[in-house]
């Protein structure tokens, strides 16, 4: 019995010493995703832009410690090229407001033109260096419809040959088309969820203004009793 179990024993470390994959799930000899984060077309520059994380960082070669949104894309005479925003360029500011998201860009945006302005201040980082764009998105501009189709023909950064800007919007046409359907409804939902947290603030403001009012009529009250007495 002790030799069979021992033959059995020997086999089994043979074919794993033959094949020390078969030991392991096959999931585990996938390589990993590239870690890319999705992207999304940008209403109000008609570019297409990607979230900074650390994937980008290293992928598109920027400084360490970049935040904003890389502008992957333009549209030819889009909005972004007319005033000068270049693929590659990192958008980091919208009138001192930073941004995370390429929708925090659209919002930021929107709601200067709900107010009626048109001149929007930008800050990005190209070549390690600041530029501060002064540029003027129109409500008509803003609203303009982007064919979908043609973002794989938009002007892309070509410095990284390891990147394929086509292939990877044909990868992800589903993801840019499915966000700039619903790109609208979530700027929409973002700017009412700020009105709305922008009026509970003023109502605790004002709820604050009266208790204190309250309180200094109080007091003159008091003071009155003792200059009587």
């Amino acid at each position: 019995m002790r030799k069979s179990y021992l033959a059995v024993r020997a086999l089994v470390i043979a074919a794993n010493i033959a094949s020390p994959l078969a030991i392991y799930p096959a999931a585990a000899a996938t390589p990993p995703a590239d870690g890319l984060p999705k992207p999304s077309i940008s209403k109000a520059l008609d570019a297409l832009l990607l979230p900074v994380n650390k994937a980008v960082v290293k992928k598109f070669k920027l400084a360490k410690g970049e935040h904003g949104v890389l502008v992957l894309s333009v549209k030819p005479g889009g909005i972004a090229d007319k005033q000068g925003i270049k693929p590659g360029d990192v958008l980091s500011e919208v009138h001192g407001h930073k941004v995370h998201k390429p929708v925090d860009v659209d919002v930021a945006v929107r709601r200067d033109l709900k107010a009626g302005h048109s001149d929007v201040a930008l800050s990005l980082e190209r070549d390690g260096a600041v530029v501060a764009v002064a540029a003027v998105i129109t409500m008509e501009s803003y609203s303009e419809a982007v064919s979908v189709t043609e973002v794989s023909s938009w002007e892309s950064d070509t410095s990284d040959a390891s990147f394929s800007y086509s292939e990877y919007v044909s990868e992800e046409s589903e993801t840019i088309e499915s966000s700039y359907e619903s790109e609208e409804s979530v700027v929409e939902e973002a700017m009412t969820q700020e009105e709305s947290a922008t009026d509970d603030e003023s109502s605790a403001d004002d709820a604050s203004d009266a208790d204190d009012g309250g309180d200094d009529d109080s007091g003159d009250d008091g003071d009155g009793g003792s200059d009587e007495e």
